[in-house]
């Protein structure tokens, strides 16, 4: 976990508690199939790092502490590999059950924080398993392709979470324990932007700034890149942000299978803005004749485009496009808002450039 994502995490956490009058927290449960080995629970208090070995009697947990901030903790198996975590502070009365071979399975009571975050876990406990098995296949070498696709699935969920889920913690929690430090850097920021300014006020909102401007500094892509693409009619065009009050690109090929998956997105967004925003679908196909079999066949209202020379293209590789197709919105001085978002994200960003 990077520095930064901590202290993203940590701020939003501090402001979603919900303390108590007690000056302690308590946890218990149920966790069966333990087989009776202990249980680690591990958190940082103000005096330090605690561990509190947990040794199932029945698979029944128990243990109290004392945290007037809200704190993350994490359990650990007895092999010391990850069970599951929680988040509490002083007055917070947390029960868990279920089966302790099935972490993303387990239940929570008695946080409202807790519960959005296991139903995340159930609602995507087919993923979350097998990414966790190719995780750890790839922990001590090369990522496998089987970890590298159910990632990019991963990112997808997470992406759709937060455009949902704006003003939700469990949004910040989710982006800083799967993504940040680990994914595009571009594509986290393009998530943090998203979030509700509210929730990311207050505590978190210097080091999230800090965070952005950090990233504007360093990437020369915070501005598109000089783009010089082929039409339909062989024609060179230079694409001019100034013409409407966003831009929304999309980038594809015809000869990448999926690719053209979010072209409902595209007709709905040239139906319902017009000129308002412009549309501009990027093929990145090494050879334009096989472009060009597939738009001279359909009557799509936006422009369709081809690079020439595809992800070598001037422009187009300054933009570190990791998968196809792969969006991209900005602002009408040509300033990059969001990229490598799904579709409903980025609707998010196109009505905050439309509406007044």
């Amino acid at each position: 976990m990077s520095k930064i994502g901590a202290i993203l995490c940590i701020g939003v956490l501090l402001l979603c508690g919900c303390g108590g009058n007690s000056n302690e927290f308590s946890v218990e449960g149920t966790l069966n199939n333990l087989g009776g080995r202990p249980v680690y629970a591990v958190y940082r208090l103000e005096s330090g790092i605690v561990i509190d070995t947990l040794r199932p009697q029945n698979g029944y947990i128990a243990f109290k502490n004392s945290s007037p901030a809200l704190i993350p903790i994490q359990f650990y198996y007895s092999d010391k590999t990850p069970l599951t975590q929680i988040y509490v502070q002083n007055g917070d009365r947390i029960e868990l059950s279920g089966d302790g071979q099935d972490p993303f399975g387990l239940k929570v009571k008695g946080s409202s924080l807790n519960k959005e975050l296991f139903k995340f876990n159930q609602e995507n406990k087919g993923l979350l398993s097998v990414w966790l098995v190719e995780r750890n296949a790839s922990a001590s070498g090369s990522p496998t392709p089987r970890y590298r696709e159910l990632s990019e699935k991963l990112q997808e969920v997470i992406a759709t979470y937060v455009g949902k889920h704006r003003d939700s913690p469990v949004s910040a929690i989710l982006v800083n324990d799967y993504l940040l430090g680990n994914v595009d850097e571009a594509l986290c920021d393009s998530l943090v932007g998203l979030m509700d300014k509210d929730m990311l006020a207050g505590a978190v909102g210097e080091p999230l700034t800090r965070y952005r401007e950090f990233e504007s500094e360093l990437k020369s892509d915070t501005v598109l890149p000089y783009f010089s693409w082929v039409t339909v009619a062989d024609t060179t065009e230079r694409l001019n942000a100034r013409r409407a009050k966003a831009t929304l690109l999309c980038f594809w090929a015809a000869e990448t299978a999926g690719s053209r998956q979010y072209e409902p997105f595209l007709r709905e967004t040239t139906a319902r803005y017009d000129t308002v925003v412009q549309v501009v679908d990027i093929s990145l196909d090494r050879d334009s004749a096989v472009w060009k079999r597939v738009v001279m066949a359909d009557s799509a209202r936006w422009a369709r485009r081809w690079a020439k020379d595809g992800y070598l293209a001037a422009g187009v590789k300054n933009m570190h496009i990791h998968k196809l197709p792969y969006l991209v919105v900005a602002d009408s001085a040509g300033r990059v808002v969001a990229r490598g978002l799904p579709p409903d994200s980025m609707r998010q960003y196109i009505d905050r450039l439309v509406k007044p």
